[in-house]
């Protein structure tokens, strides 16, 4: 079904917009079904040929929002619903055609499904985590597996300055992997996505100065925490109580620390 839409409607992947169109329908099902979606105000980002987007009409969302910088995209879905390909019944659907980090959901409780490329994943992170007002409940996204890897830091038992960033805002969960052949055009990488579930523990911390904070311990990843600290003018003194109230030995790194230890660090030395 997913390759004979491509055919009929002969759409094409456009190498400026970075699109890839994921064929395999087993796996657009899976994601569909990732989160609830019916009687939900679901916002999809980049819907492509609209595959996943049949899908999720078809659950019957309270609401659903397309983000979709592509005009010719768009044309493609209006024809298709001229064409009966699937019907709007009982939903509120509304086409935005606009930047998505420049697009302010509408309602208070939704959710968010996207495919992304590579270049865009942290702004649009970002964006829907911190920049727009509303959080969403949860967001179900498929990315390539280099970002995967840098947020999903437990495979490694490493972190990030990006795996901490999505942290402090979600718990997140490994969903599927995806090999690069389920895509038209094939990508260079393998991709996999992850189903972010926001929570609120750590709202009482200032996000940019804890970022900020963040950042200077991660500017020189081969020194030692100690060593980062004193070049940021924190006494000698209050670097080894705090370390040993957290379990944290003189040879421990950045990477090695969990989000939790590093907001009880932020609190600490910002008394």
């Amino acid at each position: 079904m997913t390759l004979e839409i491509l055919k009929k409607y002969n759409i094409k992947a456009k190498k400026s917009l970075w699109q890839n169109f994921l064929v395999n329908e087993n796996i657009v099902n899976e994601i569909s079904e990732v989160i609830e979606v019916t009687w939900k105000n679901i916002i999809e980002v980049w819907p492509g040929y609209w595959a996943l987007t049949e899908k999720l009409i078809n659950k019957k969302p309270k609401s659903l929002n397309l983000v979709e910088l592509d005009r010719e995209m768009i044309n493609i879905l209006n024809r298709r619903i001229d064409n009966w390909d699937f019907t709007l019944d009982w939903v509120y659907f509304k086409i935005n055609n606009i930047d998505v980090l420049k697009y302010i959901p509408e309602n208070k409780d939704y959710s968010v499904i996207a495919n992304i490329p590579y270049y865009i994943t942290s702004p649009i992170l970002r964006h829907f985590l911190y920049d727009v007002e509303n959080k969403p409940e949860s967001m179900v996204i498929l990315m390539q597996k280099d970002v995967w890897d840098k947020i999903l830091w437990k495979w490694k038992e490493k972190t990030s300055v990006l795996s901490l960033f999505v942290a402090k805002k979600c718990n997140i969960k490994d969903v599927l992997f995806v090999w690069k052949e389920n895509f038209i055009p094939a990508p260079k990488v393998e991709s996999s996505v992850l189903l972010f579930e926001t929570h609120n523990l750590y709202n009482h911390i200032n996000d940019k100065e804890f970022m900020d904070f963040i950042k200077k311990w991660f500017s020189e990843p081969r020194k030692k925490l100690s060593k980062n600290l004193l070049k940021y003018w924190y006494d000698k003194d209050l670097i080894i109580q705090v370390f040993s109230k957290y379990s944290i030995w003189d040879n421990t790194r950045w990477e090695d620390i969990n989000i939790a230890t590093w907001c009880n660090l932020f609190l600490e030395f910002n008394k």
